[in-house]
């Protein structure tokens, strides 16, 4: 039996389209099996669809109902992890910086100082410890009330009165 016709060709073409948004250099050699029940109920079989079976991971899974999974290395998997967790990070401190600027801040790199350490604090009495659940536009306004001193006030600023 022709392999595209157990797959559908659909589903091929999009596991190669999804192969190349993963960066895979050359999606149309990436390893696709079907993975299909035995008379054992703990032992199932591979059947290669695509590629081959020398390929380097990932490989693309058709399970049950043409559900597709992706099997990859362990050492990929932490890469995709970490690399995942800085970009939260990295995304963290941009809310946190976009925050305090649009409370006017007097020295940025003070109140910067100031909401590490109100964080290093919420996280240790926190028992979640989770960085993103952390409400940012709340903690810098907490700030703002707790230190008035390290943000500028409009009414500070004498403003020439208008003429009409």
């Amino acid at each position: 039996m022709d392999p595209v016709k157990i797959t559908g060709e659909n589903l091929l073409s999009q596991i190669n389209k999804m192969a190349g948004q993963l960066g895979i250099e050359n999606p149309a050699n990436v390893t696709v099996v079907k993975l299909e029940d035995t008379e054992d109920p703990n032992k199932k079989t591979l059947e290669l669809i695509q590629g081959s079976w020398e390929n380097n991971a990932p490989w693309f899974v058709i399970g049950k109902e043409n559900k597709v999974f992706v099997l990859s290395s362990l050492e990929a998997m932490l890469h995709l992890i970490k690399s995942l967790n800085e970009a939260k990070y990295e995304n963290f401190n941009l809310k946190l910086e976009k925050a305090i600027l649009e409370n006017l801040p007097i020295d940025f790199n003070d109140v910067w100082v100031v909401a590490m350490n109100e964080i290093q604090k919420r996280l240790a009495e926190s028992k979640n410890k989770n960085l993103l659940d952390i409400d940012i536009k709340k903690l810098v306004q907490d700030i703002k009330k707790n230190h008035p001193n390290l943000f500028m006030r409009l009414k500070d600023f004498q403003f020439p009165p208008m003429q009409g």
